[in-house]
């Protein structure tokens, strides 16, 4: 059976029942909960842990380096180059090995990956572990953490797709990431338990990820596999003409979501003058600001729409280019808010049209790699973007932000400016 047979006949097969796509969607909730509670905690644990205070030295040289709070930010970095790397793996065998049990890996590797990190933080936090050797145990902690919890994402999307008609692709990729926004929201709220322990959130969430992947194992049905026998894993370039825009501005845009985000939490603490447990839980409540403003944009915009996907993304960008503007200009809580909710009412109109646009471009058989592809320039843009971020940091507080409106002038100019390779039908 070629890839397209076998997409024909999950299409043409019953519809999926209310009880296997909320276990999927839960699935993607818990993603977006693990993303946003690490950009909640992780720049006030840093702190906590001295990692902004550390300096490394080259050897018989006398030259010093301190990387500031780059050294924090490079954990993030570190994740997302990970996930680059794997993704596209993890799409690739989710065609042959089957989209199930790829998603239960990565809820349940970052179940290990997040207990893994807590045990070398707490190790940090009570001053057994420090310095260099901490930093060492800490980036090892999260690639392990990264390169098992990458297969969730492209097995999911694929899911999707699999289940889905090419009408109906646009609102089911929309639904997913509604729900992937309703755990960007809950998780940075989860920041809060910060009182406890710096290391509680993190702790809350392992347990919800194991528990949402003892539902897909129960709920979730496995789908037909392409068939092993003399079949290879599809392996798709970044560079194909079909989807390349795609891909590119995949990249782009989640290297200044990365890069706000991972700054975020020191610009909190900076511009509002606020101790790390305060920062915690402010931030929190922007970026939940932020995640409502999105769940709004998916339900009342993109679940309504019956347009070309590329008109979606053209009305998306100016909110999050108006938003990032307001962030950097701005120097009371109201307006920092206010700039998170544009920003993130924007980037839940871009991703869906983003996602959806892609997806209609390849065959059945090509939908995991594609997700793949996607879910790694998401990652690489997460790697960049932090890294970036913090460097700008240095200079000033608000350069990330005065960067990342100017970047989207920029998309916004070229997009209007040029006409996408035409979409291929039916697939």
């Amino acid at each position: 059976m070629s890839g397209d047979e076998q997409g024909s006949l999950l299409k043409a097969s019953s519809a999926p029942t209310w009880t296997v796509m909320i276990t999927l969607y839960l699935a993607m909730m818990s993603v977006g909960m693990g993303q946003t509670v690490v950009f909640a905690v992780l720049p006030m644990l840093g702190r906590e842990l001295g990692l902004d205070q550390l300096v490394f030295s080259l050897p018989f040289s006398g030259f010093t380096f301190e990387p500031r709070e780059v050294a924090i930010t490079s954990l993030s970095t570190l994740t997302a180059f990970t996930f680059f790397v794997a993704a596209p793996r993890w799409g690739r065998l989710s065609d042959l090995w089957g989209r199930k049990p790829l998603i239960i890996l990565g809820l349940c590797g970052y179940t290990i990956g997040t207990l893994v990190f807590n045990g070398v933080a707490y190790l940090g936090l009570t001053g057994a572990l420090a310095g260099g050797v901490l930093y060492l145990f800490l980036i090892l902690s999260r690639a392990f953490h990264a390169a098992l919890m990458s297969a969730t994402h492209p097995a999911s999307s694929a899911y999707m797709v699999d289940v889905t008609s090419v009408n109906e692709r646009t609102r089911g990729m929309g639904k997913m990431q509604a729900f992937n926004q309703i755990g960007v929201m809950i998780g940075p709220a989860l920041a809060w338990f910060v009182h406890i322990s710096y290391l509680a959130p993190f702790f809350i969430q392992a347990a919800i990820t194991f528990v949402v992947a003892m539902m897909v194992w129960r709920y979730l049905p496995a789908l037909p596999r392409m068939p092993r026998t003399g079949v290879k894993a599809v392996k798709l370039s970044y560079f194909d003409p079909r989807y390349k825009l795609y891909i590119k501005l995949s990249f782009t845009v989640f290297c200044l979501v990365g890069m706000v985000q991972q700054t975020l939490g020191f610009y909190f603490q900076d511009l509002l003058q606020l101790d790390g447990v305060r920062s915690a839980q402010t931030f929190s409540m922007a970026m939940v600001v932020s995640s409502i403003a999105m769940l709004v944009a998916q339900l009342g915009v993109v679940q309504r729409y019956v347009g070309p996907p590329m008109t979606l993304l053209r009305f998306g960008l100016p909110f999050m280019g108006v938003g990032y503007v307001v962030l950097a200009s701005s120097n009371t809580l109201p307006f920092l808010l206010l700039a998170m909710a544009l920003i993130g009412f924007g980037m839940a109109v871009t991703g869906s049209s983003l996602t959806a646009s892609a997806t209609m471009a390849v065959e059945s058989g090509e939908q995991g790699g594609l997700a793949g592809l996607l879910g790694s320039t998401a990652g690489l843009g997460f790697m960049l973007g932090p890294l970036l971020g913090g460097v700008l940091y240095q200079f000033s507080p608000a350069y990330p932000y005065w960067f990342a409106a100017a970047l989207v002038l920029v998309i916004i100019i070229i997009l209007f400016r040029h006409e996408p390779v035409p979409l291929s039908q039916g697939k």
